[in-house]
């Protein structure tokens, strides 16, 4: 008996509270909401989609339900937690979804929920849950713009009453890598592509360029420049790019690389910020043709640049322009002279010459000496030999006497 008396009370206090609030104003009356959306580009079953990654904190502030609530958990916790759970899907999932569900058939667009395996809502303490699901399409890409659906206020359904789905705190958090085009109403707080509104009852305006339609809008707002040096001997050209005048966001700056890695057999490629100034410096290799003259070298290298430029300077050559952003760089050597050569040859031929004749004159110099010096000793010999024959001859006589 006690326990039906508490709960008529439950319900008399209920009623004049809500009609009380809906008197006052349009805002939904039962919980104190926060919001956060991250939103990331993915890809499911081969598709690529945008998917919204809702977690919504709900606080039930509302005294007359918060008795009610209490009243159901001092008898059973189980049963008091699995009946809140049960509001908070009804009140704060179903109404989303269903302000979803609307505006996507509107527009055409097919969306698919995804919800963690225990449902979409965890109970936590004081009467609060957290409700978790993500949501596919929540931007859609028309090659230009990507922008949100579901933009605009929000429907809040309660015993056949028409509140608006007011939130305390919305924050949304898109990718660091795009650019943004337009958000609506203008955020109370914005800071590396995270987004924050306060006392709100809607879904926010979201345009984000694409890749693509950014990069076209970087180049189109910035002055473009590039010098080039092609080095025969290592087979190389190496470049110095520069875009000066617009900012280069990280999806410029990757969409950029990418048109040189497309366009150039790239060998090595990075990138600095120079007082404003993007610069990106790589090295290529082109392809080359070769020819010979009497009196010099000649290559002619070929590089397809990514787009065109409004200066391009070669450096140790010269270039012309070919059909389709190509360009034709030519280096001329000039041949080395091979006469200081012929001359050096024959001087050192004539030099060898004459040393070698020096050389045999001495040696049949050296022979002509010794001959005469051999007849000079047989003539003196056979002088003493004459000389000990007289002498022999006169010791003869002398004996003959």
């Amino acid at each position: 008996m006690k326990k039906l008396i508490a709960f008529i009370l439950t319900i008399l206090l209920l009623t004049p509270l809500v009609s009380e609030v809906n008197a006052a104003g349009n805002s939904q009356p039962l919980f104190k909401i926060e919001i956060m959306i991250r939103v990331s580009p993915v890809v499911i079953n081969g598709s690529s989609t945008w998917m919204g990654q809702f977690r919504i904190y709900a606080t039930l502030e509302d005294p007359g339900y918060r008795a009610y609530f209490d009243y159901l958990a001092a008898n059973n916790t189980t049963k008091a937690n699995e009946e809140f759970r049960s509001f908070v899907k009804q009140l704060i999932y179903d109404n989303l979804k269903n302000n979803f569900k609307d505006r996507f058939e509107a527009k055409g667009i097919n969306s698919t929920i995804y919800l963690p395996s225990g449902g979409p809502v965890k109970v936590l303490d004081n009467w609060s849950a957290v409700v978790t699901f993500a949501l596919s399409n929540f931007l859609v890409s028309d090659g230009k713009i990507i922008s949100c659906p579901l933009s605009g206020p929000m429907d809040f359904v309660f015993k056949g009453h028409v509140f608006d789905y007011s939130w305390d705190k919305l924050t949304l958090v898109l990718p660091k890598d795009y650019e943004v085009k337009n958000l609506a109403p203008a955020p109370d707080d914005f800071s590396n592509n995270v987004a924050v509104w306060t006392n709100g009852d809607f879904i926010p305006l979201i345009e984000l360029y694409t890749p693509v339609y950014s990069y076209l809008i970087f180049l189109n707002s910035t002055r473009k420049e590039i010098s080039l040096q092609y080095d025969p001997h290592e087979g190389y050209v190496q470049f110095n790019a520069t875009f000066t005048g617009a900012n280069a966001t990280p999806v410029v700056i990757d969409q950029l690389l990418s048109s040189f890695k497309a366009t150039m057999d790239i060998i090595s490629l990075d990138t600095r910020e120079e007082n404003g100034t993007l610069v990106v410096i790589g090295v290529a290799k082109p392809k080359v043709a070769y020819r010979e003259t009497s009196s010099e070298r000649i290559w002619e290298a070929l590089l397809k640049l990514p787009g065109s430029f409004d200066r391009v300077s070669v450096v140790g050559g010269t270039y012309n322009m070919a059909p389709d952003n190509t360009i034709v760089i030519t280096v001329t050597e000039k041949k080395t002279s091979r006469l200081p050569y012929i001359w050096v040859g024959l001087i050192l031929v004539v030099v060898l010459g004459i040393f070698w004749i020096k050389r045999r004159g001495i040696s049949s110099e050296e022979p002509e000496q010794s001959t005469g010096e051999e007849s000079g000793a047989v003539e003196d010999g056979s002088t003493e030999n004459e000389k000990v024959e007289e002498s022999s001859d006169e010791t003869s006589e002398q004996g003959g006497e």
